[in-house]
């Protein structure tokens, strides 16, 4: 299977399936196929926190937002901010591709709806950015990154790690 891809500008290119295609210009779109299909991920790029607005995140929650942690089991045992759900990459990476009620069962708490705004953090930024991308693949349009993370928080709050 070939995916064409183009814009009104210029001719479309062919792409082999199973290739994942990252393009830049005025906009930023992906492309990755897996085995029942081809996925589209938005062309919108991913808002991006600022400390201060995670802060007043955790000290009022927005009903229409999600802080999802993206860290492992054992760093969230460490130190987890109110108010988030933890959504392991490493060992979780296909999450928000289950259907709502395995996602419930896996992860005993309701699956994020694709209306609500997902805000990714980790401990530093990378495994954030990465889930923010998954999110997408898997139809989540409205998404946001913090890119300070966890580590950010640690520096910035008079809150301490357990001990």
């Amino acid at each position: 299977m070939e995916i064409l891809f183009g814009n009104d500008s210029e001719a479309p290119k062919k792409f082999k399936c199973n290739e994942f295609i990252m393009l830049r210009s005025n906009f930023i779109s992906r492309v990755s196929s897996c085995a029942n299909g081809v996925r589209f991920m938005s062309t919108l790029p991913a808002k991006v926190y600022q400390f201060e607005d995670i802060k007043k995140l955790i000290t009022k929650p927005d009903p229409s937002k999600v802080l999802v942690d993206v860290r492992e089991p054992n760093e969230v045992a460490e130190f987890a901010l109110p108010h988030t759900i933890n959504l392991p990459l490493k060992t979780a990476p296909g999450a928000l591709s289950l259907d709502k009620e395995e996602f419930e069962n896996v992860f005993h708490i309701p699956k994020p709806s694709k209306d609500k705004e997902l805000i990714f953090f980790c401990a530093a930024g990378i495994r954030a950015q990465a889930a923010e991308e998954l999110a997408r693949s898997y139809g989540y349009e409205k998404t946001g990154v913090w890119p300070g993370s966890i580590n950010e928080w640690l520096q910035k709050s008079p809150v301490s790690k357990k001990e």
